[in-house]
């Protein structure tokens, strides 16, 4: 896998089963963690079924972070924990400690559907999630697993056959304002070179990998459209349209400058560069300017201010 230029991932559970009736990590976590790191394992991810009660979960995924930490190994922790605690409301504070990143929703599938569920839950949980986001630790829109083999079924379902190419578009785009892990979930062998060039635009992971580490968030919704924005260093911001709609036409969608950054990001003016769906040079806009934007039904505009 290595001498293929990706990383190894690898799929246990805090429990004494996995959720397929595997043999889970429980009272093994250190000879599990040493198993893996001896492999070359670079990624972890750990689910919660089979555990038992919540501090039986909770000791879990602490056990095997400290297990992990003391292999010497630069292994991702990628934690399936506060999903479980669900409906309860997760501590993030501690389980950033021990967490790379955190699957909080439902698994992610190859449709447009689930895309969308996953953006309305982020939305309807923004106020508890985004303010913990940051280096070393990341709120992740979902990795779901196959049973019983060992392939990731991951956030970014672009390259695969449930996406038109709007959809595709709005999920790159999305994942990149709300600081997702970028995990690609498609057959290498088979991509196309649409999916391929849209998962490798340096434009959009660099908005994803901004140094500054914090997640974006919607600030408005009008009918059909949403407006995110994600703070970026060098004080700069990544905006994103989203057009809900799924029938007709391009729309347009015109807001208020203002409405960016609290009112700063514009002023007393800002450059505006289109990302997504091309790269394009809009100039020079004044803190009172109104910008309108065209976007695909289902398909996002994603911009940096």
């Amino acid at each position: 896998v290595h001498s293929k230029g990706l990383k190894l991932g690898i799929y246990s559970d805090v429990g004494n089963k996995t959720c397929a009736g595997f043999p889970g990590s429980y009272n093994h976590y250190d000879l599990d963690a040493q198993t893996f790191a001896s492999w070359g394992v670079d990624l972890l991810k750990f689910d919660g079924c089979n555990a038992g009660t919540l501090e039986l979960l909770a000791q879990g995924y602490r056990c095997m972070s400290l297990a992990l930490n003391k292999t010497g190994r630069s292994i991702v922790y990628s934690c399936e924990w506060p999903f479980y605690l669900r409906p309860l409301q997760p501590n993030y504070t501690e389980i950033k400690q021990y967490c790379n990143h955190w699957r909080n929703f439902f698994d992610v599938y190859d449709s447009w559907r689930s895309i969308k569920s996953i953006l309305d839950w982020t939305v309807l949980h923004q106020d508890s999630i985004v303010k913990i986001a940051g280096p070393g630790g990341w709120n992740d829109p979902d990795m779901a697993t196959l049973p019983g083999i060992f392939v990731f079924l991951s956030q970014l379902v672009i390259g695969n056959f449930g996406l038109s190419w709007e959809q595709s578009v709005t999920q790159m785009a999305m994942w990149a304002i709300m600081a997702a892990p970028l995990f690609m979930s498609n057959d290498l062998r088979h991509i196309s070179p649409e999916a391929k060039q849209l998962l490798q635009n340096k434009e959009v992971i660099a908005i994803n990998q901004d140094p500054l580490g914090k997640q974006g968030y919607q600030i408005t919704k009008d009918e059909n459209f949403e407006l995110w924005e994600r703070p970026l260093s060098g004080l700069a911001y990544a905006v994103a349209v989203l057009n809900h709609q799924e029938i007709g036409g391009p729309q347009n969608f015109t807001f208020s400058l203002t409405f960016l950054g609290n009112g700063l990001a514009c002023n007393p003016a800002c450059s505006i560069q289109q990302v997504l769906p091309a790269s394009r040079d809009w100039g020079v806009y004044s803190w009172v300017s109104s910008l309108s934007v065209e976007v695909n039904p289902t398909g996002t505009v994603l911009l940096k201010v």
